[in-house]
């Protein structure tokens, strides 16, 4: 058992190196010159979560205990957050931003021990026992009404250190519950040694350094900010609804603080970046990361002209293996995007070291025990699986999902993303779209994106999607198409979009085209497309626009 195991160490190393340096920025009250903000050092969040740790022991709290966690992204969020770490509890993340009913089924899912959330999450679990019947540690974030339990600062302990825990490397730090943007939300069980390598991966090679100040939007990496010695900056937005920031409270952040860096999710960068090009407003980033949905071209020359020495680099991954593989601005805009143009799909860079990506023939069977005959031929397309420091071993409580999702190869534990790719000749890997959404048609498999990515190019279209029509196997492929706001759909319109096709291995697999008012997306990113409800739309929309055509 190795102490610096337990991400708490980490926490204690930075707030030694840096004891008065800002490890966290939040948005205080609102005045009329703007917001104004509340700060805490790395030294001032290390005493805090020993406080934190010793007074959720006192409450009973124990090693192992899954602890559901329900506040409000904040500084207080995460000095208890590191606090339950150090003492050995399981913290419980769950998306909000999923709706009430999906929430509820994680919280029954998981079964915590204690509830560490807000007074309108205790209102609920008044009303809604069930998910909650086996919490008997219950904390309100703020005040307690008439429910049971205590206040999270009855929890605060003595101003003393706290003696953590040890933990070795496959030992659970967390469970992290999936979106459920592309199916049913799950919890993926994370261990000490697959944080602290997340924290090492993504680092330097995407500009993630120590001491250098990040505009952060995603609240779990606030974690891996303050473990590397970032300074966290968190603007005024929801973040469980990245997609619905306001730019101009981007640029609030910005300015009171001039990071150097960024994380955020493409909807987040158009928002920001269309704002910054309307209102003459450069960028102080050097570095900015992005990921978890489709990333158009536009928006690494939006950056280059807004901040002409930064670069964006892409991460691709998933909950359950979050840093997979990376590629930056120099290269997409030099060579990778002109094929995705031509239909190869989107490029999405080589492993970082240490993880191996490998491609599977495609099929909805679990595969049990990894065989080399699993492989697919160089450059054709399969399901991609992940291997490496960084991918979840397990489902908690979940063994159908583990059996569909999980490969052993010996000891290593491999996961099959549910994504489409291929590999190129340079070792990098292409994205090809989610298994679930190929179409299966007379003439074999057709993964989305790589055709969608040849129509996306069109001046006047905001985005497509490729979807079945019809019996698996005989499907038929139509495109449905989002238009940018203020273009009306014609046939010298589709006859353009359709002729982009010409000359790729793509040309004529579009057998019917239908104009959508605006695709249904996920919640969370305004990104990923729900390809099954719009699939449904055109299966009704289809007949009707055949009749109009003929």
């Amino acid at each position: 058992m190795i102490a610096s195991y337990n991400i708490g160490a980490l926490l204690g190393e930075q707030a030694s190196i840096r004891p008065e340096s800002t490890a966290l920025v939040f948005p205080d009250v609102r005045d009329v010159s703007g917001p104004r903000w509340k700060t805490a050092t790395f030294a001032a969040l290390h005493r805090r979560s020993d406080r934190y740790a010793r007074g959720l022991a006192d409450r009973g709290l124990r090693r192992g205990d899954r602890t559901l966690f329900l506040m409000k992204p904040s500084i207080d969020f995460y000095e208890v957050l590191f606090g339950a770490i150090k003492l050995g509890a399981v913290p419980v993340l769950v998306d909000p931003g999923m709706g009430l009913p999906a929430v509820l089924r994680c919280i029954r899912q998981i079964g915590p021990r204690a509830v560490i959330a807000t007074p309108l999450v205790h209102a609920v679990r008044t009303f809604v026992r069930r998910p909650f019947s086996s919490a008997d540690i219950l904390v309100t974030a703020g005040d307690r009404w008439f429910w049971g339990g205590v206040t999270l600062q009855q929890c605060l302990g003595p101003d003393e250190p706290f003696e953590m825990k040890s933990y070795a490397a496959d030992d659970e730090v967390g469970i992290v519950f999936t979106s459920g943007s592309t199916g049913p939300a799950k919890g993926v069980s994370y261990t000490h040694g697959a944080f602290h390598a997340v924290s090492r991966l993504a680092g330097a090679p995407l500009g993630r350094v120590a001491g250098r100040v990040n505009l952060e939007t995603f609240a779990a990496y606030v974690l891996f900010d303050v473990v590397q010695g970032i300074t966290s900056v968190v603007p005024d937005m929801d973040l469980s609804r990245p997609a619905t920031v306001d730019p101009a409270k981007l640029v609030e952040a910005i300015s009171a603080w001039s990071p150097e860096t960024a994380f955020a999710s493409p909807v987040v960068l158009r928002k920001l970046f269309r704002h910054c090009t309307e209102h003459g407003i450069s960028l102080p980033f050097r570095d900015v990361l992005t990921g978890v949905a489709p990333v158009p071209c536009a928006l690494h020359r939006q950056l280059r002209d807004l901040a002409p020495e930064a670069t964006l680099h892409v991460n691709y991954g998933a909950t359950e293996g979050m840093t997979a593989t990376h590629i930056d601005s120099d290269e997409i805009l030099g060579e990778s995007w002109a094929k995705t143009k031509r239909g190869h799909g989107t490029c999405v860079g080589r492993p970082f070291p240490g993880m191996t990506v490998r491609l599977i023939h495609i099929t909805d069977d679990p595969v049990p025990s990894w065989s080399d005959d699993l492989h697919v031929p160089e450059g054709e397309f399969g399901e991609i699986v992940l291997e490496g420091p960084v991918v979840s071993r397990a489902y908690a409580d979940l063994p159908d999902a583990n059996a569909a999702a999980k490969i052993a190869r010996g000891d290593a534990i491999l996961h099959r993303t549910g994504d489409l790719g291929r590999l190129d000749d340079q070792g990098r890997l292409w994205f090809c779209g989610r298994k679930a959404h190929r179409l299966e048609t007379r003439n074999g498999i057709v993964p989305p994106v790589p055709v969608e990515g040849i129509f996306n190019q069109h001046p006047a279209v905001l985005r497509t999607a490729l979807v079945g029509v019809g019996e698996r196997g005989t499907e038929v492929p139509v495109l449905c198409v989002e238009l940018e706001i203020g273009v009306t759909w014609s046939e010298d319109l589709e006859r353009e979009v359709l002729g982009l096709a010409d000359g790729t291995r793509w040309s004529g697999i579009v057998e019917d085209v239908l104009a959508h008012p605006g695709f249904p997306v996920d919640a969370r990113h305004n990104a990923k497309i729900r390809r099954e409800e719009l699939r449904k739309w055109a299966t009704r929309t289809l007949p009707a626009a055949r009749s109009v055509g003929a």
